[in-house]
């Protein structure tokens, strides 16, 4: 083999060459995209508890916020309009209880009067729990979803929060345990 060989310049070489020269030149002339707008956040709510009937209108269609009901607490699933929003996969879900759908994995079970769960198998039970084991770290907790007006709680001025592990019995007695156990 001589040095020739080395030098020489072939179709291949041609075609490398262009595409090098190619990469190069975009990359030497092309312009910054701006990254997308982030989603528009939406104010938290303030802490309150509502019935059916005033959980229905926070759809994501008659009001911005997206809510449900889980287990008895309401989240604010807002942020995860993606997936709960009017239309989306799990949209069915937004402005009802939605215990009985995701405890049994059948979004035609979401129920649009109160709902005690009765009924539900211990599995079922136990998957509805892991959901709101989720959405309480995730998600903001606006409150309790009762049966009428009378058995809410007053929460002063306190906005929707992420929860995580703080019960909201702790925070409707102020975060004295002493009291829930006195009564």
């Amino acid at each position: 083999m001589d040095l020739s060989s080395w030098f020489e310049f072939t179709v291949y070489d041609a075609i490398f060459l262009v595409i090098v020269l190619g990469f190069f030149f975009y990359w030497l002339t092309r312009k910054e995209q701006p990254l997308p707008t982030p989603p528009k956040e939406v104010a938290p709510l303030p802490m309150t508890d509502m019935t059916i009937e005033e959980l229905r209108k926070y759809d994501g269609v008659k009001n911005e916020h997206i809510l449900f009901g889980l287990n008895g607490t309401i989240y604010d699933v807002t942020r995860g309009k993606g997936f709960y929003g009017p239309g989306k996969a799990y949209g069915t879900l937004a402005g009802h209880d939605a215990t009985r759908a995701l405890g049994t994995m059948d979004q035609n079970a979401v129920s649009t009067e109160w709902d005690d769960h009765t009924g539900l198998s211990a599995d079922e039970q136990e998957t509805a729990n892991e959901w709101e084991t989720q959405f309480k770290f995730k998600y903001l907790t606006v409150g309790r979803l009762v049966r009428n007006s009378s058995e809410k709680a007053n929460y002063g001025d306190r906005k929707s929060f992420v929860r995580g592990a703080e019960s909201l019995d702790s925070i409707i007695n102020g975060g004295n345990e002493e009291h829930k156990k006195d009564n």
